[in-house]
């Protein structure tokens, strides 16, 4: 992207930078249960914010105020996509048993994707309350606020009402 558009260099590198923390984020539980606590927490707390930042964006977008590019919302659903994924993946560490097949960091982004995208292969699969329970709010959350998103901005752009 020489002398062009450099819109998308900015989540391109978002998505590499996350890819790399991802799957370099430290879930050794055996030594270090303080970090794998803080971790799951922080992860939380920054799903959170990332849905409260997609909530909010689709209030103004429904609103018809100006929303953010869809640069940046491609960054949000990049953090979102890794959070769940990395959720995911602790939550077998942490209680295995919760999710069939859900043996790497892979595994997990793929599932995310998978539940996400509404694909849902079945070979990776929820099986503890647990993780049928953070999948059911994923999904929730995909249909909602994700779509719905992707609907108004589809409806603004367009201009209709």
């Amino acid at each position: 992207m020489t002398g062009g558009d450099r819109s998308w260099n900015r989540p391109t590198w978002t998505l590499v930078g996350v890819l790399v923390a991802y799957y370099a984020f430290p879930v050794d539980l055996d030594n270090h249960l303080g970090i794998v606590i803080l971790s799951s927490v922080l992860t939380f707390v920054g799903l959170l914010l990332i849905g409260w930042a997609m909530v909010v964006e689709l209030g103004h977008v429904r609103h018809g105020e100006e929303g953010r590019s869809a640069q940046q919302l491609a960054m949000l659903l990049v953090l979102l996509v890794m959070a769940f994924s990395l959720t995911f993946f602790v939550l077998e560490l942490v209680s295995p048993g919760q999710f069939e097949d859900l043996h790497t960091r892979t595994d997990a982004l793929y599932f995310t994707l998978a539940t996400m995208a509404t694909v849902g292969y079945g070979d990776v699969h929820a099986e503890g309350q647990v993780a049928r329970a953070l999948v059911a709010g994923v999904i929730a959350f995909d249909i909602v606020v994700v779509a719905s998103l992707v609907r108004a901005r589809t409806r603004a752009n367009s201009g209709e009402d």
